[in-house]
């Protein structure tokens, strides 16, 4: 009999309740950071399941709430059962509540993304087909979990017409599936490539582009030029520009050093994730300069694989604002000399090393975060397809599924 799982032991039992409350909130906010080491994430998600396994097993009432990190454990408690009786009720309970949606929802939706049910495809596409406003979350849902759907529900034909937010959601899943090919996503971005007026959103042709990059279609690049050009949002804009970083498109250089100006932070991260020899040389200049000198130092990170040291800031003569530290641009100066001539005109820097699928296969294992976030579409753009993997995906799995790819994607026939 594990601890706490008598009536006598409740003590513990509520103690294994609050950690795994706590641990679900922290790996909400370590999954959406900007950088962070995957092995941090990893041990949260594996004392999260531990405590999930032993509340599994207790005969003990647990605390009623609708908070979604509340929800979370009392669904995974059910869902993680040994029992299968006790895992179909969570499951049923886990769709009713997705269908109240709120606060409950939430937390119903991140449950059966870590405890997927097995081979309950027509009891979701029931719920798709009976609650059309559940419909959005549904094709998130899929997307999480990888798990294939009808490709009917993809066609146009059934989207067309559909509010903003299911069409949105419909793409996104279909561009993480490697089995869709880049027809699906042509008619998104077709308006760019003629004189007709747009036919959807600047958020749709966002995505159906990501779907045309990701597998290699020709001529992509230079309709995603045309859309950064036309594009007002500034939220759009910049997704699109992040594209654009990803794909190490020269063209788009001026670009990334205008937003540099204009937003340092922005700018600084896409220069960095761009990791080309004129790209990682505006960063250097960027740490020169007062007004981009941190936003390029937190940016560094992503080409040295390090911190940048910092040096104390020096004070001018009659002014009192000596105090503080300033980084050392003149170390990654000297550094950056080093490291250039081993690059090729066409290379790129990552992590303190050239780009390479290797490479890439390697980091994606070790990051999460925003930062995993972009290696895995590096690595999806090198490789020429989707990969299938949700960034939010626990990291053992995370592991498994990269693992599955050739690090050396010519090693195999």
């Amino acid at each position: 009999m594990l601890n706490g799982c008598k009536e006598g032991f409740v003590p513990w039992a509520q103690t294994h309740w609050d950690s795994a409350v706590a641990l679900f909130r922290q790996r909400r906010a370590l999954i959406i950071s900007a950088e962070v080491d995957a092995d941090i994430v990893a041990r949260n998600e594996y004392l999260l399941r531990m405590h999930l396994h032993v509340l599994a097993r207790c005969d003990w009432s647990a605390p009623q709430g609708r908070k979604p990190e509340q929800v979370f454990v009392m669904l995974a408690r059910h869902l993680s059962s040994p029992q299968a009786e006790v895992r179909c009720k969570g499951y049923a309970q886990a769709r009713e509540m997705m269908i109240e949606g709120g606060e409950s929802g939430e937390g119903a939706f991140a449950a059966l993304v870590l405890f997927p049910e097995a081979d309950a495809t027509t009891k979701m596409l029931d719920l798709y087909h009976e609650h059309p406003k559940l419909r959005p979350q549904l094709f998130t849902l899929w997307r999480e979990q990888g798990r294939a759907v009808p490709r009917a529900l993809l066609n146009r034909a059934e989207l067309q017409g559909c509010d903003e937010a299911l069409q949105e959601a419909a793409l996104a899943y279909a561009v993480s599936r490697p089995e869709i090919g880049v027809g699906l996503f042509r008619p998104y971005y077709a308006h760019l490539q003629s004189a007709v007026a747009p036919c959807c959103s600047g958020r749709l042709t966002a995505l159906a582009l990501w779907g045309a990059l990701v597998r290699g279609e020709t001529g992509s690049a230079e309709v995603l030029r045309r859309a950064v050009e036309r594009e007002d949002d500034a939220e759009i804009r910049f997704g699109l520009l992040r594209l654009a970083a990803l794909s190490a498109d020269a063209q788009m250089l001026p670009v990334l050093r205008r937003l540099l100006e204009e937003n340092p932070a922005q700018g600084a991260r896409l220069l960095a994730l761009h990791g080309s020899v004129e790209a990682i040389e505006t960063l250097l200049e960027a740490l020169s300069q007062a007004a981009t000198m941190n936003a390029a130092a937190r940016a560094w990170m992503w080409v040295r694989g390090k911190p940048l040291p910092q040096k104390p800031r020096l004070q001018m003569i009659g002014q009192d604002d000596g105090q503080g530290v300033m980084p050392d641009s003149e170390g990654a100066r000297a550094w950056w000399s080093q490291q250039r001539s081993a690059l090729p005109p066409e290379g790129r820097m990552l992590y303190g090393a050239p780009l390479s699928v290797p490479r890439l296969h390697a980091l994606a294992q070790s990051r999460a975060g925003e930062s995993g976030r972009d290696l895995l579409d590096l690595l999806a753009l090198k490789l020429g397809r989707p990969l299938g993997i949700s960034p939010h995906v626990e990291q053992a799995k995370r592991r498994s599924l990269l693992q599955a790819i050739p690090a050396n994607p010519y090693a195999q026939g």
